[in-house]
């Protein structure tokens, strides 16, 4: 009886009246985001608006600049004689090459007589050999004299044809770089030319906003009081510029209005449409600088490690440009407390998040 008493209290007891279940951890509560396809939002850039041909012109003969007849800022049409040489001097260059071949002609003449001559005297057996080869070597002396003689007067003759610096083409004189009186040689450059037809911004870019661009984007462009307008990236330049990492970039404008003159001031941004990039906050980074990885939500909302190439910084988001698609979910916040394969939670977006991406 005491026994069976013993048993009754020992099951009378809490302890045994209640099943134990085991412990299982709660998903933990996290903020995620949907990764979408949308336009990135990037700064606006100044340049200034260029001539998308310039021509640096110069003499193709050596001489003394006797006229320049036009100034910085000077409009001029196709043809128009913008600078001239000493005429004078090249004149006198011309005289001289012409009287030199004459006499290179007449040396020529001489050594061709005193070599028949020579010939016609070995023939009847007075001249020795050693004359006949003397005779021989003033005649090639005095052909190679003609041949040069001739050289140097076409040399004077084109010399003198260019003397006058023509304009190529329809523009404005954007500098001129020589004055009157200035003894240049051939290709010193004598003034700068910028084609009135065709017009291009110029802007230099940091190199992360660069990796956002490509050749054929558009580009929404707003000079100074005027309405924007549209450009689309023709050129990178391949080097930065110098003591910069930046690049420069050219733009080709549709249709400019007048107010779009020659080295005014204009700013650019991309256009929406050329802007298609996946953006992710930099709260959603994790690992190692230079091997970043975020936390994607899969089946059963376990959380795995993904790497992904990161592109340029935008304020507090970063473009990804792999390891992500559209429609992907990822944990933007709490991304230090994670583990692989743990589960989280229903999804939480903080207010202002929506959209970003």
């Amino acid at each position: 009886m005491r026994f069976l008493s013993l048993i009754f209290a020992l099951l009378a007891h809490p302890a045994f009246g209640q099943t134990q279940t085991p412990v299982v951890d709660a998903p933990r509560p996290v903020v995620s985001q949907i990764v979408t396809l949308g336009a990135a939002q990037t700064r606006s850039f100044t340049g200034t608006v260029e001539a998308q041909v310039t021509s640096t012109l110069a003499f193709l003969t050596l001489g003394r600049v006797a006229t320049l007849a036009v100034a910085t800022g000077d409009t001029v049409a196709k043809g128009a004689v913008l600078a001239t040489l000493d005429q004078v001097t090249l004149d006198e260059d011309l005289s001289a090459a012409q009287a030199a071949l004459q006499g290179a002609t007449a040396r020529g003449l001489f050594a061709q007589q005193s070599f028949d001559r020579v010939q016609e005297l070995a023939k009847r057996g007075v001249a020795s050999s050693a004359q006949q080869e003397q005779a021989l070597a003033a005649l090639d002396t005095a052909k190679a004299g003609v041949v040069a003689a001739q050289a140097d007067l076409a040399r004077a003759t084109d010399a003198a044809s260019y003397s006058a610096l023509i304009a190529p083409m329809d523009g404005v004189v954007t500098a001129t770089l020589v004055d009157p009186g200035t003894v240049v040689s051939v290709g010193t450059p004598i003034l700068t030319l910028a084609g009135l037809k065709g017009r291009e911004a110029v802007l230099d870019v940091p190199p992360e906003s660069l990796s956002l661009m490509h050749l054929g984007d558009g580009f929404a462009v707003t000079g100074r009081g005027s309405a924007a307008i549209s450009g689309q990236l023709v050129r990178i330049d391949p080097s930065a510029g110098t003591g910069t990492r930046s690049r420069r970039i050219h733009l080709s404008l549709a249709d400019p209005p007048p107010t779009y003159r020659l080295g005014s001031l204009i700013s650019a941004r991309l256009a929406a449409q050329s802007l298609s990039v996946i953006t992710v906050p930099q709260t959603a980074l994790t690992g190692a600088q230079d091997a970043p990885q975020v936390w994607r939500v899969g089946e059963g909302r376990k959380v795995a490690r993904v790497s992904v190439t990161l592109g340029a910084a935008l304020d507090d988001r970063v473009v990804v440009t792999s390891g992500l698609s559209a429609g992907d979910e990822i944990v933007v916040r709490g991304v230090n407390a994670l583990t692989e394969g743990q589960t989280v939670g229903a999804a939480i977006s903080l207010i202002g998040d929506e959209g970003a991406n």
